[in-house]
């Protein structure tokens, strides 16, 4: 049923919980003080859809949809896409853990992004400058990511950070975006590096998180790269579908689905990624 630690130090447990934190501001676990924690959740709730709700962009040359669903009141899982004056950038990432912890570095990371994309900063800078930002802070957290930049011609480049592989859709065939890096915040001399390939009009790209693949129904069964094949028609189908797979089983991960539908111009004809 879709609704929308860390492991180390003992000064951090508590963060395993994404709610628990706010239930223990105050002494006494009254009716009061749990009203207060509630609000306080809430608050951050709408703080942080403030900070990622997006106005995709609109081009001529491409459609773009996408849907966040946090398993908890807030998540960790995000996209973004701009416009730029010669392509259009995305991301999709996904930071560990559930709720308060990772949507505090899920914000942090968004801005980070955002702002090396307004700056025309290649992919390949982005990511490390991300993967620089959270080796260097003891948060304990990581995330996984693809990072893409489309071209008005249906040129691609897409680079990603231990991501599920994105899927490449078109008339004849479904198959995976091949090429990965590791996840950012692991490693602080990591290495970055992009894949390019060019589009055809018609072609769409599926970039998802971990909680759509391995979302699980009462039987314990996961949704899987198979299931999500065969359900690819639009971003709505596939939410429907997942969520009549679960039935009355709760999210248990934060689900995130993005697609690209690229257009083209008149005058391509031939050839794909």
């Amino acid at each position: 049923m879709l609704l929308s630690v860390e492991e180390g130090s003992s000064g951090n447990a508590d963060l395993a919980d994404g709610t628990k934190p706010l239930r223990n501001m105050m002494p006494g676990g009254t009716n009061l003080d749990s009203q207060l924690a509630d609000d306080e959740l809430a608050l951050a709730a709408h703080i942080q859809s403030e900070l990622m709700s997006i106005r995709l962009p609109n081009v001529s040359y491409a459609r773009l949809t996408g849907k966040t669903i946090p398993c908890r009141a807030i998540g960790g899982d995000f996209f973004d896409a701009i416009a730029l004056t010669d392509a259009i950038c995305a991301v999709v990432a996904d930071v560990s853990g559930k709720g308060i912890p990772a949507a505090i570095v899920a914000a942090m990371l968004q801005g980070i992004i955002h702002a090396g994309i307004r700056a025309y900063q290649p992919l390949s800078t982005i990511a490390t400058t991300v993967n620089d930002y959270l080796c260097s802070r003891t948060t304990g957290k990581f995330a996984t990511m693809v990072l893409l930049k489309i071209w008005e011609n249906g040129r691609l480049e897409y680079l990603n950070c231990g991501h599920v592989p994105p899927l490449l859709v078109t008339d004849l065939s479904v198959h995976q975006l091949e090429g990965a890096n590791t996840v950012v915040g692991l490693i602080p001399s990591a290495q970055y590096t992009s894949e390019t390939c060019r589009m055809m009009p018609g072609n769409r790209i599926m970039i998802f998180t971990d909680g759509i693949t391995e979302a699980e129904n009462s039987q314990g069964e996961q949704f899987g790269d198979t299931a999500l094949k065969g359900v690819l028609t639009d971003v709505d189908s596939v939410l429907e579908q997942l969520t009549t797979f679960q039935g009355s089983l709760e999210q248990s991960d934060d689900c995130t689905l993005f697609e690209i539908l690229y257009e083209g111009l008149e005058s391509l004809t031939a050839g794909a990624c």
